[in-house]
């Protein structure tokens, strides 16, 4: 039977993705060595790389097996396409969630309380002897060449390697705080200049706030400095009120007058007519049989003036009313009676003693009445009545016979004017002020000027999203609780109680780094001194000793299996390029020199790294590296101690290959918004895992919450792009509390881009560009 080979695209094809394919796997690789090989990494940018390199090798295990694929499924270049899309489509998956779950299920989840603690320890002690705050004898570390491709790999794996000694910690039980506080204080004065820098934004920062808070404070003291003028002002206006209200009195005295005059020049004839006609009436019937007549004759009269006087618009008037009243003066009475008595002969005194002697006024009369056709006497009845002295007060408030200014200023009416008029313009005086108490106004001017202060000022600090009192000093601002709970925010750990913003360097090591150093030293050793119980699940480090195990844990065994992957695919691609220049004939026999290469490879590129690189950290073999290898074989096997071994020799000639490979291409820096992506439909996702319930609400919290985002960087005039959202990026801008891309390019420099978390609030972050 013959055997014929794949077509000449297909080996073009995969001899094409191989090649690509190992680009981001040694970017991955060499991210992973200068990740770790720093110190332990964040959990968040753990992750970030963690999926990374899950993403490119499901890729690389996809083309792998794409070897495999048989013949007829590759024969046309339709079919073969498909066919690989299928098995890309079920292998990455499986290699993505594949490696998390394994990892997860079978080295973190099932973990001892032992392991996590200790896995914790281990970690610092990476940590320290990554910025050399610990010395280990017979180790030849190389500390002036910390960022060397032999240091950096060797520091990556040393976490793994600590932890295979189970004994080491009590060995180095008595100098645990020793350790610990040399590599805390280490790690805090190397990062002195940066958090002085931070803080020094700080400084800035609530400086432009306090100018802010201190011109505020100005407007409000000269809004209540004004009071005494502001009073002047209302003053002004109850004077021009007074006088214009003196004024519109007076006409509408005058109005009132006129309209009196003009009921009496059309009622009065009216009136002088009905007196004539009752004094007709009379005359005519004077005799006792005309009584009746007498009566209609005066009935017909008051019909036509009861008809008359309604319409002059204030009811029914009586007759006499409108009658002249003169007093007769006792002179005039007797006088009179004596004149008649002689007249009548005495027959009229004598009538006259008879009436008084029965009670009757005998004749003398006190009052006369008398009628006249005078408008005057009309107009001034009219005047006098009291519904047409009501129609005045209904129409102005007032009484008609106000006679003077002053009465007219002291008046109630005036003062409930003044009351409403002020009232409508927000100052409220009591509702017994009056016009004569000044002082009482005064008050009232007081407490309007200091209640619009007050809104004003409130209105203010809301925007802002403080409620401070005015006038506080700068001294008093950095220290009131609010601002204390913003500088807190920002600087987070190393926050400190009643902190300030302007102090020295010599001040901030004093008052802040030293006593952030010493909290450390604490924490750290509050973890490792602790009861075991505490890293059980559920328990109050249990998280945090997963999160350590895997920064020891996942860093050696991704780096192995990347290396693996990469030598292995590029040892295949002499023969995929012989292939494609010079493909074998069809043969009843398998070709010797592929079989001979499937089965000698993977074993020459296990074997060849460890004999024929040398090693700094190896090659004595009574080196503690060697004694952690032999311990990792003794506490788990050979296979895992012998990854190690060839990965400290393989990764360092691979690492400087991957940094280039990224400085060139940006592969993973523009992988970031997949990255993002992809953690959010991961499985067994333990960023979130790690978080605590009332942690979970307090994240839920802050992406509910709106940040004030302003980035700077050391290059005038950068581009600044926030590349997972719409809206151009301006300073100051107001954006929901999450994760944001951030890319920052400026010609002659490094473009920087990168994922960071927003919290809310105002946030300043602070960039510097590289120059290329």
């Amino acid at each position: 039977m013959k055997v014929t080979t794949k077509p000449s695209w297909w080996h073009f094809l995969m001899l094409l993705l191989a090649t690509l394919y190992l680009l981001p796997e040694a970017i991955f690789n060499a991210q992973l060595v200068s990740l770790v090989g720093q110190g332990s990494p964040s959990a968040e940018d753990l992750e970030h790389l963690e999926i990374y390199g899950r993403a490119v090798s499901g890729v690389g295990v996809a083309l792998l097996l794409a070897d495999f694929l048989p013949k007829a499924m590759v024969a046309k270049v339709g079919r073969g396409i498909i066919s690989l899309i299928a098995l890309i489509c079920l292998v990455w998956p499986v290699v993505f969630y594949g490696q998390k779950y394994v990892i997860e299920k079978t080295l973190i989840e099932p973990s001892s309380p032992e392991q996590r603690q200790f896995a914790v320890y281990s970690a610092a002690l990476r940590d320290a002897l990554a910025i050399n705050s610990i010395k280990i004898n017979g180790l030849d570390y190389k500390a002036d060449e910390l960022h060397s491709s032999e240091n950096l790999t060797f520091l990556a794996l040393f976490g793994g390697l600590l932890y295979s000694d189970a004994a080491l910690s009590d060995n180095l039980e008595q100098d645990k705080r020793k350790i610990i506080a040399s590599f805390v204080q280490k790690k805090a004065y190397q990062d002195f200049d940066q958090h002085y820098t931070q803080y020094s934004q700080l400084y800035n920062e609530l400086v432009g706030q306090y100018k802010m808070y201190a011109n505020g404070s100005k407007k409000y003291n000269q809004t209540l400095a004004g009071i005494d003028q502001r009073e002047q002002g209302y003053w002004q206006q109850i004077e021009q009120q007074v006088n214009e209200g003196w004024e519109k009195y007076q006409q509408a005295q005058k109005a009132h007058i006129a309209k009196a005059s003009a009921r009496a020049q059309k009622y009065g004839p009216k009136i002088y007519n009905y007196h004539e006609k009752i004094a007709k009436c009379s005359d005519r019937y004077k005799k006792s049989s005309q009584k009746d007549r007498l009566s209609k004759c005066y009935d017909r009269a008051g019909a036509n003036y009861r008809s008359d006087i309604l319409k002059a618009g204030i009811g029914y008037i009586p007759p006499d009313y409108w009658l002249i009243v003169e007093d007769i003066s006792a002179a005039e009475n007797a006088t009179s009676s004596i004149l008649m008595g002689v007249l009548t002969g005495g027959f009229y005194t004598a009538l006259q003693a008879v009436s008084l002697a029965s009670g009757g006024d005998g004749g003398i009369k006190d009052k006369r009445y008398k009628y006249t056709d005078d408008p005057d006497h009309y107009q001034m009845l009219f005047l006098k009545h009291p519904k047409f002295t009501q129609m005045f007060v209904n129409e102005t408030g007032y009484e008609f016979n106000i006679n003077s200014s002053f009465a007219f200023r002291g008046h109630d009416t005036t003062a409930k004017k003044l009351r409403a008029h002020f009232l409508a313009k927000g100052l409220k005086l009591n509702n017994n002020w009056k016009i004569n108490d000044r002082p009482e106004f005064a008050q009232a001017v007081a407490n309007k000027v200091k209640a619009e202060a007050n809104r004003q000022w409130n209105s203010e600090m809301a925007k802002h999203n403080l409620s401070l009192s005015p006038n506080l000093s700068w001294v008093a601002f950095q220290l009131n609780p609010q601002i204390q709970a913003k500088i807190s925010d920002r600087m987070g750990d190393l926050y400190v109680k009643n902190i300030r913003a302007d102090w020295n360097k010599k001040s901030f090591k004093e008052n802040v780094l030293d006593p952030n150093i010493e909290k450390r030293t604490d924490k750290y050793l509050a973890m490792l001194n602790s009861s075991k119980g505490k890293f059980v699940d559920g328990g109050e480090y249990a998280q945090y000793g997963k999160q350590a195990l895997r920064s020891v844990i996942i860093p050696p065994i991704s780096m192995s299996l990347s290396l693996f992957l990469i030598c292995l695919t590029f040892s295949k691609l002499p023969l995929k390029l012989w292939r494609l220049i010079a493909p074998p004939k069809n043969t009843d026999k398998k070709h010797p020199i592929t079989m001979l290469q499937k089965l000698i490879m993977p074993l020459l590129i296990l074997i060849l790294p460890v004999i024929f690189i040398s090693n700094t950290f190896t090659k004595d073999e009574q080196s503690p590296v060697n004694y952690f290898l032999t311990k990792v074989e003794e506490s788990s096997n050979p296979v895992f101690s012998y990854a190690i071994r060839w990965t400290l020799h393989a990764q360092p000639v691979l690492h400087p290959l991957g940094l280039a490979f990224e400085d060139k291409l940006k592969i993973y820096q523009h992988f970031s918004p997949l990255s993002n992506a992809l953690a959010n439909v991961d499985i067994l996702r333990h960023s979130d895992a790690s978080l605590d319930a009332e942690q979970q609400q307090n994240r839920q919290y802050m992406v509910e919450q709106k940040t004030k985002l302003t980035i700077t960087t050391n290059v005038p005039n950068a581009n600044i792009r926030i590349m997972n959202i719409g809206p151009k990026y301006r300073s100051g801008m107001v954006l929901r509390a999450s994760r944001y891309d951030i890319q920052i390019s400026a010609a002659g420099y490094k473009t920087y881009r990168r994922w960071h978390q927003i919290d809310a609030g105002e946030q300043t972050l602070s960039i510097e560009l590289k120059a290329q």
